[in-house]
């Protein structure tokens, strides 16, 4: 699932290409492909029509991440909000449709993970934005701006660990779950937004932290190595493009790089990177997410 550094290179994408244009028209075909349709999303079709209703004519303003989900702002006040789930990624270019489904003939477009559209928008530029979805477990609503606080994707959301986040306030809020597993606290968007599997597992390798340990356990330099762990991993993941280990793209096609750096993460059975640390790196189920970690200089 794209976690911070994904959705950040995606919303800093959009915004270099998307401002001021128009949406002249919106497709889908989520209402005719997903099970188990949620009424207040696009994959209902009472949804969709109101929703291509409300958006067309409408024009870009400004994107901004808020934990794992891209804000596209409109200039009428309100905001499209996109969770891209497991397998979700937006792609900016030209498409046109063949009769059965729209293809780009853009090399970088033509990657099979970029090839699962189930939602597109057609530009003023004669650009179009779409949506690429294997599995179609992504989420997509429109909602009032103003009324951002209120909606229940956004309200439960803890702090952003890239934006002015004190190492007070990152200890304050891993000691809300005091005796769960520090790799499942950190993956839980109430006490931190926007960390999920790949970057817990490399931070807490970074700060030298056992992913099973019990936050009230921990001390205060070990808390400050996890808070800067956290900064560095992220920024350096935002750098490279992302992570594109499975099938994330950013909006050009293109994948990121930060899978050519990991330390821990999918490297079952091979050696530790630390240095000077003979330690193997072990694969375990923790809170029913795959946990990679270093058994020997993670305490």
């Amino acid at each position: 699932m794209p976690e911070l550094p994904e959705v950040t290179t995606t919303v800093n994408g959009l915004n270099k290409v998307l401002k001021n244009l128009t949406i002249k028209d919106v497709w889908s075909d989520y209402f005719l492909r997903t099970k188990n349709k949620r009424k207040d999303t696009i994959k209902n079709k009472k949804y969709f029509e109101k929703f291509r209703k409300e958006i067309s004519g409408e024009k870009f303003k400004n994107a901004e991440r808020r934990g794992k989900n891209i804000l596209i702002h409109l200039t009428d006040g309100k905001t499209i909000l996109v969770h891209m789930k497991m397998t979700g990624h937006l792609l900016y270019g030209k498409y046109s449709w063949n009769g059965k489904k729209w293809q780009s003939y853009e090399p970088l477009l033509k990657d099979s993970f970029n090839q699962f559209i189930h939602l597109i928008f057609t530009l003023s530029n004669g650009e179009h934005l779409a949506f690429s979805d294997m599995r179609k477990f992504a989420k997509v609503v429109l909602f009032e701006t103003k009324y951002r606080e209120k909606l229940i994707d956004l309200a439960g959301l803890g702090p952003e660990p890239l934006q002015n986040l004190s190492l007070e306030t990152f200890t304050k809020q891993l000691h809300k779950k005091p005796d769960g597993k520090i790799k499942t606290v950190l993956m839980d968007q109430s006490i931190i937004a926007g960390i999920g599997n790949i970057y817990s597992d490399e931070i807490l390798w970074e700060a030298g932290i056992h992913p099973e340990r019990k936050p009230k356990t921990l001390k205060k330099d070990e808390i400050m190595k996890m808070w800067k762990a956290t900064k560095k991993i992220l920024n350096n993941s935002i750098k490279m493009g992302g992570d594109s280990m499975s099938d994330y793209r950013n909006i050009y096609g293109e994948k990121g790089n930060y899978q050519n750096a990991h330390k821990v993460y999918r490297r079952t059975n091979e050696k530790c990177l630390k240095k000077s640390c003979d330690g193997i790196i072990i694969r375990k189920i923790i809170g029913g997410r795959s946990g990679h970690f270093c058994n020997t200089h993670q305490k």
